[in-house]
């Protein structure tokens, strides 16, 4: 497959996720189908993300080994959101936040040390 197709791949695991994500945090009556599909874009992004890596012919970058820590976060971020139970402005910004800093690392691949 194309690099471009990977791409495309891997947004739309993070659109999956963010639906399944915002769902499960709105506190949805049936959380399940947010879940399965926060589970799924999850999955999507790690092996579209992964496939990406090896097609540019990377290895495992640093920014890489960062984004793979991030992801995990994100993937426990309703579960630890709802136990911490912040503030909502601080429940927004800190996906968001999250989200641009995996973006930063996607697009400008920095050698981080």
């Amino acid at each position: 497959m194309d690099a471009t197709v990977y791409k495309i791949i891997h947004l739309t695991g993070i659109a999956a996720l963010a639906l399944g994500t915002g769902g499960m945090m709105a506190g949805a009556a049936n959380r399940k189908p947010f879940a399965i599909c926060q589970g799924i874009g999850l999955v999507v992004m790690l092996v579209s993300g992964f496939g990406l890596l090896a097609k540019l012919q990377l290895g495992f970058p640093h920014f890489a080994i960062v984004k793979t820590g991030l992801w995990l976060v994100i993937g426990m971020l309703p579960l630890i959101l709802r136990r911490l139970k912040l503030p909502l402005v601080a429940a927004m910004l800190i996906p968001i936040t999250l989200v641009a800093i995996m973006a930063w690392l996607g697009v400008m691949k920095p050698a981080l040390w």
